[in-house]
Order: C-alpha cells, then sequence, then structure tokens
C-alpha cells in the first residue's frame, strides 16, 4: 500500500478541513522529546511517541502539555510496527495522574515528512478521534518545530493517501517558570531579551546574583516605561490608551509611604525644629514602609509554603493512587 505525504500551504484547503487553529507547546514536552531522542539505539535516525494535552473546541486551539515516547520497529518497505501495548500501558498511568489530559497526536524528531508518517499519523487519528490529531516534527539539531494537521486525499480515506497542513505554532513558557529556562538555555539564547546574561552561565546563580539580575531586568523596564511617558508628554510620540490604563493600574498597586510632616519657616531656631521633625517623619515613613514590605513578605512566604504543602499532598496521592 503506497502513501502519499504533502506539505501544503494552510491557504491551499479549506477551512472546514483545518478545525485546529492554533498549538501552544510547553517547554516540558520539547525537553521530553529532545531527551527521548538522545536515549534512542543508535540504529535508529529518529524517534516518535504520544502527545498529551488539552483542546479548547471553541477556540480551536490545542495545548501540548505532556509526551512519553513508543517503541517502534521498521520492517521492511512501507511497515511500520508500533509497540500498542506500551502505548496502553503509559497511557493509562497518566490519565490515573492527569485525567484531564488526553491523546492530542504524536511527534517525531525529524522536521521531514513521509511515508512513515502517514502511517503513524493514522493510529494516532483512531486515538484522538473525533478531534483531528497533531503532528509535531523537531529538528534536534536546530531545535526548531511545527506542528501539522493532516487531511485524506481521494475518496477511500483507509489509503492512508494524507495532505499535512502546517498549523500556527507557538512556544508557551509561564511567567513562573521562565527564570529557570533561561538559566538552562543561557549557553544558546535567552528568552527574555531584558535579561542581561549571567557571568558564568556554567554555574548557578545564587540566591543574591538572581535577586541582582531580576533587579536589573525591572532597572531596564522602568527606564523604558520612563521613556515612553516622557515621548508622549513631550508629543514626540502618540499616547496609547491601553498602555496608559496598564501603567494607572500598575501604579495604583504600589505601596505609597506615609508622608512626612515638615514644618520650615524662615528663623533660624524654627528651622531647627523643622529639621527635628523631617528626621522624626523620615523614620516614621521608613516604618511604615518596613510594615508594609514585611507584610507583603509574609504574604509571599505564606502562599509559597501553601503551595508547596498542596504539591507534596498531590505527589502523595498520586503515588498511593498507583500503589492501590
Amino acid at each position: 500500500m503506497s502513501s502519499l505525504t504533502l506539505a501544503l500551504p494552510a491557504s491551499s484547503l479549506p477551512t472546514a478541513h483545518r478545525p485546529v487553529q492554533r498549538v501552544h507547546a510547553h517547554p516540558a514536552v520539547l525537553a521530553s522529546v529532545l531527551d527521548a531522542h538522545l536515549r534512542r539505539n543508535t540504529q535508529q535516525d529518529r524517534v516518535f511517541g504520544t502527545l498529551l494535552g488539552v483542546r479548547d473546541v471553541q477556540s480551536g486551539t490545542v495545548e501540548l502539555r505532556n509526551a512519553f515516547g513508543v517503541p517502534y520497529e521498521v520492517r521492511g518497505k512501507g511497515q511500520v510496527t508500533i509497540d500498542m501495548d506500551h502505548h496502553r500501558a503509559m497511557l493509562d498511568l497518566h490519565l490515573k495522574v492527569n485525567p484531564r489530559e488526553v491523546v492530542v497526536g504524536w511527534y517525531a524528531t525529524s522536521p521531514q515528512l513521509n511515508s512513515f508518517s502517514a502511517l503513524i499519523h493514522n493510529f494516532y487519528t483512531s486515538e484522538s478521534a473525533p478531534h483531528p490529531a497533531i503532528h509535531l516534527t523537531l529538528d534536534p539539531s536546530s531545535l526548531s518545530f511545527a506542528a501539522y494537521t493532516a487531511s485524506p486525499l481521494g475518496l477511500r480515506a483507509q489509503d492512508a493517501h494524507l495532505a499535512f497542513t502546517p498549523v500556527s505554532t507557538s512556544l508557551r513558557v509561564p511567567e513562573q517558570e521562565r527564570p529557570g529556562l533561561d538559566l538552562l538555555t543561557s549557553n544558546l539564547s535567552s528568552l527574555s531579551a531584558l535579561a542581561p546574561a549571567p557571568a558564568n552561565p556554567e554555574t548557578p546563580q545564587t540566591p543574591l546574583q538572581t535577586l541582582q539580575t531580576l533587579l536589573a531586568t525591572v532597572s531596564q523596564m522602568l527606564d523604558q516605561v520612563l521613556a515612553y511617558v516622557a515621548d508622549v508628554v513631550s508629543g514626540a510620540r502618540e499616547g496609547d490608551e491601553k498602555v496608559g490604563r496598564a501603567l494607572y493600574e500598575t501604579v495604583g498597586h504600589v505601596p505609597r509611604r506615609a508622608p512626612a510632616a515638615v514644618a520650615a519657616t524662615e528663623d533660624d531656631e524654627e528651622k531647627a525644629a523643622g529639621q527635628k521633625d523631617k528626621k522624626t517623619g523620615a523614620a516614621a515613613a521608613r516604618r511604615d514602609f518596613e510594615e508594609e514590605f514585611n507584610a507583603h513578605l509574609a504574604d509571599v512566604l505564606m502562599v509559597s509554603y501553601l503551595a508547596n504543602v498542596i504539591k507534596t499532598q498531590a505527589e502523595l496521592s498520586s503515588r498511593l493512587n498507583l500503589v492501590i
């Protein structure tokens, strides 16, 4: 049975055959794919596996959250043997921990599409039915990735003639995970254009160095905001209502210090009394700021502690479920 695989532009097929509009990939998925590629057999030039995630049918987006490899064997021309038992066992274990994540497609560590891609895609189409399967390709050399959906060509869909259509793909990095990802990819490229590169990227930064890096990033952001505001005030550029509203809301969340009451007159005696009042007011302002900062820090530590407790309980619960 022959197979035909085409990489057609997105506009060459009608919209009815392209229900998936966008694919968001989590960094953990790409890391898992690269790890499977590095651990492959020397006889294999690529690996493939199952993609797990969630779908938003209304917006036509698919979020890739997890992946696991599936062993396979090539037997002759046009024959691929997939270890379905391994696929089923891994899927059952995953669903016990993350029941909301379902099979959304498969990945391969090769940017090329061929007849084997069509054969494997037919299998995952049945696994993700009634929704279309996503095919994620990752080039281990350049780390570039792309996503495709496939539509049957001809009148008989069982003949495995497929046309692969590119889908808009993006890397979704949560804000709380960006510093760690920047550290891991510091030798390649930084995801944050504003974040300065560490002095020695081979060794992890100390907490104080990390704080210094974050403060430098915040300082650069503030310089950009001040330059933008100055240009708008001077009329050099036109202001944006959305940016102004965002800045107004941001400034409203900044804690304010209590104003210091200072009395100043022209007489020398009153000036000395005013200096004393000024020092007293400044000390009171510092105390107020320290109290607000310590209260905010206590809230952050409490939230972090509760998050660790919930995470530990979830891990224990999942392990107990696996044991049972």
